[in-house]
């Protein structure tokens, strides 16, 4: 590359240390900019505290790429004529950084993602987009569903062979197809819990033009774990348990499914197990030191008592969206699961459930 020739990912200067649009860099922040300075003012965003966005950093925007001439029409056969200084380039940055922090997890990457693209006139990629949808997240969430719908069906044609065995006479012929059969279920009903979350999550997400697409290989990943919860979670439950004291038995099928929707529950579940069986000693760096007392000094007083129910703090992500903290909708509490004793702890969901991510 000539010494004379900015590179290609740095803003371009002139001699006279103007910063035009002859650099991809510029041009991809001004777009990105506008896009999101753009969806800003024509959906009327505002600071989670209900105020306005800043309106300073909205004009700094639109005034910088009005100077880099992004308004008006190109010139045929001439080279950028427009340009800012470098402080003013600087200012524009600083306005676009402090835009995109009040607007997280909205960014210009996941506006891109939720954009929906025109239909064509017709033919094969219309038909394409029709059936698979306009926009790349609505295109992803629609193969994912092919997904479940594939585990659904193994787990309707799984239980009607588990049936058709069981009506054998012979109780012996078929036993091991049909408790091979019967192990797979509580891991495919976990499957199918996972995809049943990760799609409420992604049409929400779509909806609140926060999808990232780059966080794609975590929601097959999620699949894969709820399916290990699926099949994990009846070593370690029985049955559940209500607030108010009702046991509630489920199959080892339902079990799977509810692990498999909520990964938590089996952990928080190991954690408890855990605990029960390899109580906390002084030697455990996580067991807290008790402070001694001194003599002739009163005991320090207890702290005080958790409030009814339980407090628990805002789930924030991210695995996911607390739902990737964009204005998730009010938590639920699930139940506790009975081990001998009360299991996992009640959890947040953002969005009425858990971040997918």
């Amino acid at each position: 590359m000539p010494d004379d020739q900015p590179p290609p990912n740095e803003p371009a200067a002139t001699p006279s240390g103007k910063i035009t649009r002859a650099s991809v860099y510029v041009v991809s922040q001004l777009d990105d900019a506008m896009t999101l300075s753009g969806y800003a003012v024509s959906a009327g965003i505002h600071t989670p505290s209900g105020e306005p966005l800043p309106f300073g950093d909205i004009g700094v925007i639109q005034g910088t790429a009005a100077k880099l001439g992004v308004f008006d029409p190109p010139l045929d056969g001439q080279g950028p004529s427009f340009s800012v200084t470098a402080s003013e380039w600087i200012a524009f940055e600083q306005a676009y950084y402090r835009l995109a922090v009040a607007m997280t997890p909205v960014t210009a990457e996941t506006l891109a993602a939720t954009q929906a693209t025109m239909p064509g006139a017709g033919g094969i990629s219309n038909l394409r987009d029709r059936i698979f949808g306009y926009s790349p997240a609505l295109r992803f969430t629609r193969w994912f569903a092919l997904v479940t719908i594939a585990i659904g069906a193994f787990v309707i044609i799984a239980e009607c062979l588990i049936y058709v065995l069981g009506m054998e006479t012979d109780a012996t012929k078929y036993i091991w197809q049909k408790n091979f059969l019967e192990s797979l279920v509580p891991w495919a009903y976990g499957a199918l819990g996972s995809c049943a979350f990760l799609l409420r999550s992604a049409h929400y997400f779509i909806y609140q033009r926060s999808f990232d697409l780059r966080r794609k290989p975590e929601y097959f990943n999620r699949v894969l774990l709820g399916a290990i919860s699926g099949g994990a979670i009846i070593l370690f439950v029985n049955y559940l348990v209500a607030d108010d004291g009702t046991v509630l038995h489920l199959s080892s099928a339902a079990l799977g499914f509810v692990a498999g929707y909520s990964t938590d529950f089996l952990f928080n579940t190991i954690e408890r197990v855990v605990a029960a069986i390899f109580p906390k000693t002084d030697s455990d760096p996580k067991a807290q030191p008790q402070r001694s007392q001194r003599v002739g000094r009163k005991p320090a007083s207890p702290p005080p008592s958790p409030p009814p129910g339980g407090g628990h703090p805002p789930h924030d992500s991210g695995d996911g969206a607390g739902e990737d903290g964009d204005g998730a909708k009010p938590s639920r509490q699930g139940r506790s699961a009975r081990t001998g004793a009360r299991s996992p702890s009640r959890q947040n969901e953002a969005g009425g459930q858990e971040d997918p991510h």
